[in-house]
């Protein structure tokens, strides 16, 4: 399998686009990879190398650095092909060890909360998890608390209407925290199973915008001090290193516990996941790469490495 796993209704679909997503990392990482540990240089050159390879495919210099450490105190003086692709995987996974859990664990009702930066794709990811849940016996409603931009109440509430999914959402220029507020009405009076609410775009770099996400947890809270259970930033899967700052910064602002990587495609590199996962511990929980509401797939940190390594 690729690095992520399809479904519709519950079933696994489409092996087709899951083996051509098993190649999507082959360009920037799996060529050089098996060209330089068939080179025959000596495992000094070869770890150096490495180190290039990996800060070109976007991980982390102080990750890149702890990897190939690692790598070389359990490497032999000449190590095979094999051998090393061996040790890169389990260094890979060994990043991912501390982030593993399952989402929404405790049942019972929960809300969602999707951040991230202007057209990182949270709004086409909140419909996709709404049909995901909603194929999952969930009852589910969104709230479109992006009231900023043009469109985005009006695509949450076409992505609503085609779902069959019910959408509280506001005027634009609304106060966003209204339509959470109402929106959590819904959810409590109506007894929905599961809300998420879809943000507006905001850069990690302005402090007013980001503290707005603090007043609509403050909100959510008051309703239920243990929501929202999940605050998750959707990532735009090309955006390279810049997303471990959007990441930091939108987890000292909301308290972000995961991640959505959006917009996979043949552009993105990986290693920007390799470094999230070893600065901050969050999990990705979900991948897409389409536009139709089944383009999500569940994320596997296995099946993941085994694609950038080309297993």
């Amino acid at each position: 399998m690729g690095g992520v796993r399809p479904f519709e209704n519950g079933q696994a679909i489409n092996y087709n686009k899951v083996m051509a997503l098993k190649e999507l990392f082959k360009t920037a990482l799996q060529t050089k990879l098996n060209a330089l540990f068939v080179s025959g240089k000596n495992k000094e050159e070869v770890l150096g190398e490495l180190e290039e390879l990996l800060i070109l495919a976007d991980i982390s210099l102080p990750a890149v650095e702890a990897i190939i450490t690692n790598i070389g105190k359990k490497a032999k003086s000449v190590s095979s092909k094999e051998n090393y692709n061996e040790l890169l995987r389990q260094e890979l996974l060994a990043v991912f060890s501390g982030t593993r859990r399952t989402p929404l664990a405790n049942g019972g009702k929960n809300i969602i909360l999707l951040v991230g930066v202007n057209g990182s794709g949270k709004t086409t990811s909140a419909a996709k998890l709404a049909r995901y849940y909603q194929n999952r016996g969930y009852s589910v409603l969104l709230g479109a608390a992006d009231t900023f931009r043009a469109a985005g109440a009006t695509q949450l509430s076409l992505w609503g209407q085609k779902l069959n999914i019910p959408v509280v959402s506001g005027d634009r220029g609304a106060d966003p925290g209204s339509v959470v507020f109402n929106s959590l009405q819904s959810w409590q009076s109506k007894n929905f199973d599961l809300l998420i609410i879809d943000t507006a775009g905001r850069m990690q770099s302005k402090d007013n915008l980001m503290k707005e996400l603090e007043k609509i947890i403050k909100i959510i809270r008051k309703f239920a001090a243990d929501q929202p259970a999940e605050t998750w930033l959707v990532l735009d899967a090309s955006t390279g290193q810049n997303a471990q700052v959007q990441a930091e910064k939108f987890k000292e602002f909301s308290g972000i516990n995961g991640m959505v990587l959006a917009k996979l495609d043949g552009t993105a590199k990986g290693g920007t996941i390799i470094s999230i996962a070893a600065r901050l511990k969050l999990p990705v929980f979900f991948a897409g790469n389409g536009e139709t509401e089944n383009d999500l797939w569940e994320f596997s940190e296995n099946d993941f490495v085994e694609s950038l390594l080309g297993k």
